[in-house]
């Protein structure tokens, strides 16, 4: 069996329809795939029909933007509010889960549009009306979503602004302007994680918390945030891909402590995060039990 069970489509911020990312699991030899759109169910049927039709044990998937306290700093430092996502697998209940997303989708338009004026702003610094950029950023934008703004990602602008030769790579307009933090970065309105875990419980998934290590956190924040989720009655935590050995070892540690599940996922988009690589993913431990191994049966039938 090969797994990968945290993808994107153009549903949210990835560049392939659904059923186009199905068929490049499929040439990339994975057994068991998960559609995991940002905020989003709406790929849902377009991609099982196509799995169903390749023979690939399709996985309901969507990944959860949420907030949460973190503790473990000093000062003033001592509790920050993070956004988190948290990844539901598996799920049943497919109308209740879009129901409650309703109201992130909208929270996503409405941010997508405050980071584009923000970077109008901040790029057309030289000029005293912003307006003309700003709308030319969002256009552009608007494209990457086929006209969707509740699909806006920060991929998404991350891509226009390589594409329109304000940053020289895409990583580097994370790194300067769309990471948390950064100078145009802006806040999602979302549910706190109890509330998610909780959500993807009552609609009869699992609540997996997405790449621990990729939130800009502490070793000690990071410790914390596991444990935390696991107080909180989440079932697995995703192992850290591509990163340093002693942080996949941090991570390890963490879940056998706290008794969760593992799971694995490349987080793939397509061409505008190119290093994510679909079907690459990490290898749990012996001793670590995937959070496949808890799904119903009805997700193996292909």
């Amino acid at each position: 069996m090969k797994y990968d069970l945290h993808s994107h489509s153009t549903c949210s911020d990835g560049t392939y329809p659904p059923d186009q990312l199905i068929h490049k699991a499929s040439l990339a030899g994975i057994t068991m795939f998960a559609l995991t759109d940002h905020d989003t169910v709406s790929g849902l049927c377009q991609a099982r029909s196509t799995a169903e039709s390749l023979g690939v044990q399709f996985i309901n998937g969507v990944e959860i933007s949420c907030t949460h306290a973190l503790s473990g700093g000093y000062g003033k430092h001592k509790q920050i509010n993070q956004i988190i996502h948290v990844v539901a697998l598996d799920f049943d209940d497919v109308k209740q889960m879009d129901k409650a997303l309703q109201a992130l989708q909208e929270s996503r338009h409405n941010r997508g549009f405050a980071i584009i004026q923000k970077l109008g702003q901040l790029l057309g610094a030289n000029n005293a009306d912003h307006s003309e950029l700003t709308e030319l950023l969002w256009q552009k934008v608007l494209v990457k979503t086929d006209g969707n703004p509740q699909a806006v990602g920060r991929a998404h602008i991350a891509q226009v602004l390589y594409e329109l030769g304000f940053v020289p790579t895409i990583q580097s307009a994370f790194d300067k302007y769309l990471a948390d933090g950064k100078a145009a970065y802006v806040a999602i309105d979302a549910m706190n994680m109890e509330q998610a875990i909780a959500l993807i419980h009552q609609c009869g998934g699992l609540a997996v918390l997405a790449h621990p290590t990729r939130y800009g956190l502490s070793a000690t924040r990071t410790r914390r945030l596991i444990e935390d989720f696991a107080n909180l009655k989440g079932d697995a935590c995703e192992l850290p891909n591509g990163e340093p050995d002693s942080l996949r070892a941090m991570v390890d540690r963490s879940i056998a402590s706290h008794g969760l599940l593992v799971s694995v996922g490349s987080d793939f988009h397509g061409e505008n995060m190119p290093w994510r690589k679909i079907g690459s993913t990490s290898i749990p431990k012996p001793e670590q039990i995937g959070v496949w191994e808890k799904f119903g049966a009805a997700s193996y039938t292909p």
